[in-house]
């Protein structure tokens, strides 16, 4: 079984994206570090490996992976690479940063 695990994010983005975020050690890592939730299908039953995401803000590290949601293209499916960083832009920006009533 085949996994594709291309990086769809490379090292600039991943900087921008940690600046606009205003987050500190943004990593976005293909390596297969939580199998069962990076392995991933498209709708055509093809697997792929979805990235582990790890930032931290105010000393606290926080971890997450993505749902990978696909494009179809000529050659079948492929990562919507908009979405994904929509997504984790989305958790970047929330995790870490609610307010806690007291």
């Amino acid at each position: 079984m085949a996994i594709s695990s291309n990086r769809i994010i490379g090292l600039t983005q991943e900087l921008q994206i940690e600046q606009a975020c205003h987050v500190n050690e943004l990593h976005i890592g293909w390596h297969n570090e939580f199998a069962a939730q990076q392995q991933q299908k498209d709708p055509s039953g093809h697997y792929f490996r979805a990235p582990v995401v790890t930032w931290s803000r105010d000393g606290v590290t926080y971890q997450y992976v993505p749902t990978l949601q696909f494009v179809e293209t000529n050659k079948g499916f492929e990562v919507d690479a908009d979405r994904l960083v929509a997504d984790i832009k989305r958790q970047l920006l929330i995790r870490g940063t609610q307010s806690v009533a007291a």
